[in-house]
């Protein structure tokens, strides 16, 4: 009888230590402030003669921006990205963009370019926007240097009313040597507060959840952008 009670004892721990083993790890949450300083407008006048009637088309915009880490003057990273944005059609835009960041994490400046291709239409009050894009960082192979990013946006036009939302999804995928890999979900629910023509403010909560990783973090951000448009002052 001792010995059936020690059996079924032992039975128990190992079916109990086998449900913790199953049990899936809880990821880690932050919270993090992401702030920056934007300029916008149309191409230097020297190259109107360049480009012609394409001369309109482009757009050149600045950001300076600061992300924080769990504590604000913890930085995780200051970055410049300097952006080049082209209007093929009504609905339809191509952009390049280049980020020089500095990382509290690591010594000197790490570079990132991006390609994408922007698809906007409004239905009413509606305002429909898909952007996919290539992502390069130059990092050392093995790192996520390749990623592919779509995101989707859908925004309304509040009759009377300065503060429209926008809500999105944006879905990240990386290509490496070991395939494919989507590792991550960006969700933000925004607005814009312009202040005249060429002052604006922007607001969004933004929530990041990594995923098809050991120990994934998911991240609770402030983001706040303020931006001048130099073509209206």
């Amino acid at each position: 009888m001792r010995g059936l009670r020690l059996c079924l004892l032992c039975g128990l721990l190992l079916l109990g230590g086998a449900a913790c083993a199953q049990e899936a790890l809880r990821p880690a949450t932050r919270q993090e402030l992401w702030v920056s300083g934007a300029v916008q407008g149309r191409l230097p006048l020297f190259l109107k003669d360049v480009l012609g009637d394409s001369y309109k088309r482009f757009r050149f915009r600045g950001e300076l921006g600061y992300r924080s880490a769990d504590v604000f003057f913890a930085g995780r990273q200051t970055y410049l990205d300097a952006n080049l944005r082209y209007k093929a059609d009504k609905w339809l835009y191509f952009a390049f963009e280049h980020r020089f960041a500095a990382r509290s994490s690591a010594s000197g400046l790490r570079h990132r370019s991006i390609v994408q291709a922007e698809l906007v239409k409004d239905f009413g009050r509606f305002a429909g926007e898909f952007r996919t894009l290539w992502q390069h960082s130059y990092i050392e192979w093995g790192g996520q240097r390749e990623v592919f990013r779509n995101r989707f946006q859908l925004g309304y036009d509040i009759k009377k009313w300065k503060l429209d939302p926008q809500l999105s999804v944006e879905f990240f995928n990386w290509a490496s040597n070991k395939g494919w890999s989507y590792f991550g979900t960006r969700y933000q629910l925004g607005t814009s507060y312009r202040f005249s023509k060429a002052h604006s403010l922007s607001a969004a909560l933004v929530h990041d959840r990594e995923r098809d990783r050991a120990w994934p973090t998911r991240r609770w951000i402030a983001s706040f952008t303020y931006t001048v448009n130099l073509r209206e002052l």
